[in-house]
């Protein structure tokens, strides 16, 4: 990682430079995907701003910039601000791409295991075929007659009571269903 410290209108003392080093050192930690560090000083001259220190930091990562500031009454606490800033930010940027790389883990993972799911209920349940028919009025008991005449699972019919469309379908346990629409 490299560390770029420079000032703006000022002159930055070696004790100060190393001492910015050595707290953004510690940023490193938080995320292995930084290249850069630029840290910028300056001073506003004016007496009556009573934070006249100003520190600028900007990160480069391989993915993009984070930037933070902070001013103080001395470059030193201006320091320790934007660190404590700085810090929050890369935290939170690497949360959301842990966040995203493991949640894309998991559906990676679940994908298998769906895939064998599917193996197994078509192993267990070969697929329906289906056949073009033509709606004659009947009565249910019929309807189940014609459907296992055909060989299917359900079979839908014309009531001839209700003149409306039903679907007698055959249950897991052997029984048999009806479905039909509310009047």
């Amino acid at each position: 990682m490299q560390v770029t410290v420079k000032g703006k209108n000022i002159d930055v003392p070696e004790k100060l430079r190393a001492h910015a080093k050595q707290k953004l050192a510690k940023v490193q930690r938080f995320d292995d995907r930084i290249l850069a560090m630029d840290v910028e000083f300056s001073e506003e001259r004016n007496p009556r701003v009573p934070e006249a220190h100003t520190v600028e930091v900007t990160v480069t990562t391989k993915s993009r910039l984070v930037r933070a500031h902070a001013s103080a009454a001395d470059p030193a606490t201006a320091v320790d601000q934007v660190i404590d800033r700085l810090q929050r930010q890369i935290k939170k940027l690497k949360g959301r791409r842990v966040d995203r790389t493991q949640h894309a883990e998991g559906v990676k993972a679940m994908a298998p295991a769906i895939q064998q799911f599917e193996r197994d209920e078509a192993a267990e349940q070969p697929f329906a075929r289906y056949k073009r028919i033509e709606m004659k009025p009947t009565t249910p008991e019929e309807a189940v007659e014609q459907m296992e005449l055909l060989g299917h699972d359900f079979f839908l019919f014309s009531n001839a009571e209700t003149q409306q469309a039903n679907v007698v379908y055959r249950r897991r346990n052997g029984g048999y269903g009806l479905i039909e629409p509310e009047v």
